[in-house]
């Protein structure tokens, strides 16, 4: 029975479960940021290409001044 109860007191003090536990939330939270971040930069980078093409096919646009 004390090994039992020994045993039962070990796990409950065990923090290597707990610790990785944190460490994979904080890899999907890292994960999700990353995943939000190539959107909102993917769909950035996708409008911008857009108006250079526009530009390159139609040079006289109002929307091809220089900057």
């Amino acid at each position: 029975m004390q090994r039992i109860k020994a045993l039962a007191q070990s796990f409950v003090r065990e923090e290597d479960g707990a610790t990785m536990i944190e460490y994979a939330l904080l890899a999907v939270l890292i994960a999700m940021v990353v995943a939000i971040a190539a959107i909102t930069l993917g769909q950035a980078i996708s409008n911008q290409f857009n108006k250079v093409s526009n530009c390159v096919n139609t040079p006289s646009s109002a929307n091809c001044s220089p900057a």
